[in-house]
């Protein structure tokens, strides 16, 4: 039996306002994900996979089909905002669900402040009067200001960025295509654009797959607004599968045709605004300067849902008082909003996009969507196979699928630059410091974690 999630089941109240459509919600992963991201990220996955971009993605595509099917189950089990972190805490326990949703965090904190960095980049190309840190301000302050108003606020500009961004790909994927057919005989069909014995590494590969990863980002960021979301737990469990494959086809197509463009990997010069040259040469200063804003307000739009997706497990984490809910709990009185927590994210964006390079930042982002992810493939196999004993359903959808998405993901993970690494684990063992302080510190902290984990999840099990 399939139904509309019900907070209180779970020991909440209805305090977030329920709005969004099945349609809004593949729109915010997908301007999470951001449909263009393989166009700001093409000339650093070039690098880093020799050339080898439509199989980073084939392979990052991998791990995170078999997350999603993860998150798709979870979200069922546990319709409640929180995500990553409501999910472990209740399916394994509570102090890895506030490892797992601490971690997470770095993802979610450093997602807006790279596309903040990336938009800034792009549009200080095309106007570079303008100082760098003016745009990065430009671009802060509007998406605060909209999701302090509301997510329908938010959803309304998100559609309309969207149609933008499909338009730009469908855009310089046509003049590829004819620029292709110019210089390739007539034919589009070049195997080099896959794979070119010449440079392949599967190392290679699989550094390009972890920004392939950054991509697809965002996806998860949908069963954050699980109790905003006016439909069905098993629909929101669709929109998450929806908008990754609708995702996959627009990058796998932009890095087949951008290998066309630009073969030679090796012979880039700035990689961070390379499709800035590249839409240019096949498109001329038309398709350079509609490619160049799209990018920019792309930013807006995937800032907007990176912000309100980290308010969100910020609010649910306050909610359960593993961090003060005086701050972190607080809603806006007339828009219902986590005022703070998307006060202290615009606060956080501004100093990171000023201080961080692109590169560290998406390297660093991945480093907390992995392990998040790791950790919702668990839960599954945890709370479905060994504590629900759903192993009537299927060995193949409790066991098989989510330990193939936590393998993949953690293989990824450890192949990270080793700063990526040391920066994730430092913030992890923050995350291992704060629980040991507030346990000493707090004679209430043990009981808020015994009591988090008694709630019962089976009134609202779908089956």
């Amino acid at each position: 039996m399939d139904h509309k999630a019900s907070v209180e089941e779970f020991g909440y109240k209805q305090e977030l306002r329920r709005s969004l459509s099945v349609r809004d919600l593949v729109i915010f992963g997908m301007v999470f994900m951001s449909p263009i991201s393989s166009m700001v990220l093409f000339g650093v996955m070039d690098v880093e996979s020799h050339g080898h971009n439509f199989l980073s993605y084939l392979f990052g595509f991998t791990a995170m089909l078999f997350t999603a099917h993860s998150y798709g189950k979870m979200v069922e089990a546990f319709p409640i905002a929180g995500s990553t972190y409501s999910y472990t805490q209740r399916a394994i326990s509570p102090k890895l669900g506030f490892m797992a949703g601490w971690v997470i965090l770095l993802d979610y904190f450093l997602i807006p402040t790279l596309l903040y960095v990336i938009s800034a980049n792009f549009v200080h190309a095309l106007i570079p009067q303008v100082p760098f840190w003016v745009w990065i301000v430009i671009y802060i302050i509007p998406v605060t200001i909209v999701n302090i108003m509301g997510v329908e606020v938010a959803a309304k500009i998100n559609f309309g960025i969207t149609v933008l961004m499909i338009a730009a790909v469908v855009a310089f994927v046509a003049a590829a295509f004819r620029y292709a057919m110019i210089t390739h005989g007539y034919s589009v069909i070049t195997p080099a654009a896959i794979y070119n014995p010449a440079t392949f590494s599967w190392n290679a590969v699989v550094a390009g797959s972890s920004m392939a990863v950054l991509c697809y980002l965002g996806f998860d960021a949908i069963t954050t607004l699980s109790e905003e979301a006016d439909a069905t737990s098993h629909k929101m469990g669709m929109a998450i599968i929806m908008a990754c494959v609708i995702q996959t086809v627009l990058y796998l197509a932009i890095a087949y045709f951008g290998m066309i463009v630009a073969p030679a990997y090796t012979h880039l010069k700035d990689v961070d605004t390379v499709f800035f040259g590249m839409a240019f040469k096949v498109g001329g200063y038309a398709l350079q300067v509609f490619t160049t804003l799209v990018i920019a307000m792309s930013g807006v739009a995937t800032a907007l849902a990176g912000q309100s997706a980290a308010s969100r497990v910020l609010y649910g984490m306050g909610r359960d008082k593993m961090i003060p809910p005086e701050f972190f709990a607080y809603l806006h009185p007339k828009f219902k909003t986590p005022t703070y927590n998307i006060l202290a994210m615009g606060i956080i964006g501004l100093i990171g996009s000023l201080t961080i390079s692109m590169t560290h930042l998406g390297e660093m982002v991945t480093f907390g969507g992995l392990f998040g992810f790791i950790c919702v493939n668990l839960s599954v196999i945890w709370h479905f196979y060994i504590k629900k004993k759903e192993r009537r359903r299927s060995l193949l959808l409790y066991v098989v699928c989510p330990f193939i998405g936590m393998v993949v993901c953690a293989y990824i993970l450890m192949d990270l630059s080793p700063l990526a690494k040391m920066v994730g684990f430092l913030w992890m063992g923050l995350g291992v410091l704060y629980l040991v302080i507030r346990s000493f510190l707090s004679t209430d902290f043990q009981h808020i974690l015994e009591k988090s984990s008694l709630v019962d999840p089976d009134a609202n099990f779908v089956e």
